[in-house]
């Protein structure tokens, strides 16, 4: 059966599945928090409202050990920011959890019950702030790599060394030689001031080499679109139009990251390329008409997120695909043991990221060197 908002049907919600559940009370329940989720998105409600997210920003400035954040229906709930006991085998700290509209409204096909639990769009979670570290529980006789770099990890001056030499591969890529083609014939309507990145990757991890890869020419790409952008807008006599009398030092493009991920180490080595590190959620405030968000299939919902937040100036992340896709779950057998695949992506469209780019002009990115993957740069 699709539940449906009676005023809208931008959001259909399908419970034509096989699931395993014979209660009928507690099916009942599930149509009825499903259709009441239903009715909210599709009566405007954020799930991610800048407000929210300033508050919860200003709760972890204030240094509290607990915080306080309100679901859709404006209930608040309390949070620890200190890893509970119930956790503390495998978790190290907590992150900022964001769930998109499918993740809110998904039942699982084998344990549909768990839909009936709170959920938030915004909460906060416990996870390893460590996830290259090698484990400790390994019983190789042969040391791997990663256990021979924790050993002995590699200096500073080692890490920069290697990501100079990836940025210099970056550069001379036809990937970056096509993204400042495109963004030199580009022109936003408002000149962009700054360029943020969300969910990046670390730079001094431990990660294999085409993964380590990926992450060094993502955030070396804030720095090729920061300088093309700023060419194109001095080529085209500046943009803005400069008073008698007024300095033009607000010229500059500022670039920004935030990745839940980054060690003290990452933060220094973007920090000396010219990238400020932001703390999460900051980047998302930080978004204005005058902002290119760049992303490249972050783990966390950025293009929902910013849907909700700011329409920025321009952004440079996975395609929106024009429709909706058909979001089944996939059940599959990997070394004889079955499993289900999620039918949705950790940054899924949806509707309002839809119509969000419905006002931006596109230029679909040509990755022939495999950094991104399938990216589109949306203009506004």
């Amino acid at each position: 059966m699709g539940l449906t908002s009676p005023d809208d049907t931008e959001l259909d919600l399908d419970l034509d599945l096989d699931l395993d559940l014979d209660d009928t009370d507690t099916l009942t329940k599930i149509q009825l928090k499903l259709s009441h989720l239903a009715h909210l998105y599709n009566s405007g409600k954020k799930l991610f409202p800048r407000h929210l997210l300033a508050d919860l920003d200003a709760q972890i400035d204030q240094g509290k050990e607990e915080v306080h954040i309100d679901d859709l229906d404006d209930v608040r709930h309390t949070y620890s920011l200190k890893v509970p006991g119930w956790c503390a085998d495998f978790a190290t700290s907590y992150r900022i959890n964001y769930s998109s509209i499918q993740t809110l409204t998904c039942i699982h096909p084998s344990f549909p019950d768990l839909s009936l639990r709170d959920t938030s769009p915004i909460s906060i979670c416990y996870t390893s702030s460590s996830p290259s570290t090698p484990s400790t529980s390994s019983t190789s006789t042969a040391p791997s790599l990663q256990a021979q770099m924790q050993v002995n990890p590699p200096t500073f001056p080692e890490i920069s060394s290697r990501f100079t030499s990836s940025l210099r591969k970056w550069e001379e890529s036809e990937t970056c030689k096509t993204l400042i083609h495109h963004l030199s014939t580009l022109k936003p309507t408002k000149p962009i001031r700054r360029i943020i990145g969300f969910g990046l990757g670390v730079v001094s991890g431990f990660d294999d080499e085409f993964h380590l890869a990926r992450a060094h020419a993502q955030h070396g790409a804030l720095g090729t679109m920061a300088r093309t952008l700023l060419n194109a807008r001095r080529r085209d006599g500046g943009g803005v139009e400069i008073e008698d009398g007024q300095e033009g030092d607000g010229d500059e493009i500022e670039c920004y990251a935030q990745d839940p991920a980054y060690s003290e180490t990452d933060e220094a080595l973007l920090r000396s390329i010219g990238i400020t590190p932001l703390d999460d959620p900051k980047g998302f405030l930080e978004i204005d008409e005058e902002t290119l968000v760049f992303s490249v299939s972050p783990n966390v919902p950025v293009k929902q997120v910013v849907a909700d937040v700011q329409w920025p100036g321009a952004m440079v992340w996975n395609t929106v695909s024009l429709e909706e896709g058909e979001g089944r779950w996939e059940k599959q057998v990997r070394d004889g043991e079955e499993f289900w695949v999620v039918p949705f992506t950790t940054d899924p469209d949806s509707q309002r990221v839809r119509r969000m780019v419905q006002h931006y002009t596109s230029v679909p990115l040509r990755d022939s060197n495999e950094y991104f993957g399938d990216l589109t740069i949306y203009v506004r």
